[in-house]
């Protein structure tokens, strides 16, 4: 191992070298190897991304060294300290500190007891006047990504039937039924999440979260965001509901939605499990989500019912979830042929 660089290099330049007839090598920096415990005879795992061609070279064993941190609220406001308290459960934290100067405030400990509550796995083990610690049980390789994905994703596809059924029939109390299911959707994000972060930090656990390191984790955090998006956009169209559609508009928001689903269904099978059919599938749904919007657009500019603005918000609504499920789709057909591994038209 050579000299180690300053902590400010970020980019270091290796000589490869030759050993033998055909084994290439280069030399690890030792200040790296010293952060990571690594000597002589131990093995790293070298993993390709996808994505850039880059190699990402990581201990071969599990990174616990910074499964504790504190969180000093001190100068934070509410809203700060509960997002820096996902953000290290994002990071995979084990155990997280919230400490102050002083007592802490009201405030900051009710942003604490909220990111606790929208948090999975989640609970306050130490509670003092001037100290908070909370506690996550969850470990990264509890969860396949898939199976946190297939959640995320019945959710949010109940949560945009429910809202469409709510604007339709003008059924207040069902949409604000709906608006309470996000915080459902926000958990289920940030798990997914946390899990991504250990995993592309530790490609060891590739095999027990059941996804590859590079792009699959890339494509699977932009998936997992567009359904999170199109969550937003089903609360969006329930805040929408006041009285009942009338029907002319009804059949056209019907079948712009029917699309949607289809193009969403196929889309994010074909991530999950990837099939040239069910990409094909959802690029069809797509050009009919299309088409379905413009004459929706084109009923509504033509009859002009009321509530108008209302019906033309909805259709703006659904028009930004075609965009996200075409989004997802275009991860969908990359995981299907990547290194030519997708399947061949029928």
């Amino acid at each position: 191992m050579e000299d180690a660089v300053t902590g400010e290099d970020v980019r270091i330049t290796r000589k490869v070298q030759q050993l033998g007839s055909s084994t290439l090598a280069v030399t690890l920096p030792a200040e790296w190897a010293r952060e990571h415990d690594v000597e002589k005879g131990d093995s790293v795992v070298v993993q390709r991304d996808e994505s850039s061609g880059s190699l990402l070279v990581v201990p071969d064993r599990t990174l616990i060294d910074d499964a504790e941190t504190t969180v000093d609220a001190s100068g934070l406001d509410a809203d700060a300290l509960r997002r820096a308290v996902i953000a290290q459960y994002v990071l995979g934290r084990r155990l997280v500190h919230v400490t102050d100067d002083g007592p802490i405030a009201p405030g900051h400990r009710d942003a604490v007891l909220d990111a606790e509550r929208g948090l999975m796995g989640v609970g306050v083990v130490e509670e003092t006047a001037e100290a908070m610690t909370l506690r996550c049980s969850i470990a990264a390789d509890d969860f396949e990504l898939p199976t946190l994905l297939g959640r995320l994703d019945r959710t949010e596809t109940t949560m945009r039937s429910e809202a469409l059924a709510a604007f339709l029939d003008g059924d207040a109390e069902r949409a604000r039924a709906l608006t309470q299911r996000h915080a459902q959707v926000d958990k289920l994000f940030y798990l997914l999440l946390r899990v991504l972060f250990a995993t592309y930090r530790n490609p060891d656990l590739n095999r027990a979260v059941g996804v590859d390191t590079g792009f699959p984790l890339i494509g699977y955090r932009s998936v997992a965001q567009d359904v999170v998006l199109m969550a937003d956009a089903a609360t969006d169209l329930a805040a929408l509901t006041d009285e009942p559609v009338p029907e002319g508009a009804r059949e056209h928001l019907r079948e712009l939605a029917d699309a949607i689903d289809d193009a969403a269904d196929a889309a994010r099978n074909a991530v999950v499990e990837p099939s040239y059919a069910d990409v094909t599938r959802a690029r069809e749904a797509l050009d009919r989500a299309r088409e379905r919007t413009d004459a929706a657009n084109d009923y509504l500019e033509r009859e002009r019912p009321e509530p108008l603005l209302r019906l033309q918000r909805a259709v703006c609504a659904l028009g930004g979830d075609a965009r996200h499920v075409r989004d997802t789709l275009d991860v969908a057909t990359r995981l299907t042929f990547r290194d030519g591994s997708g399947a061949t038209p029928e």
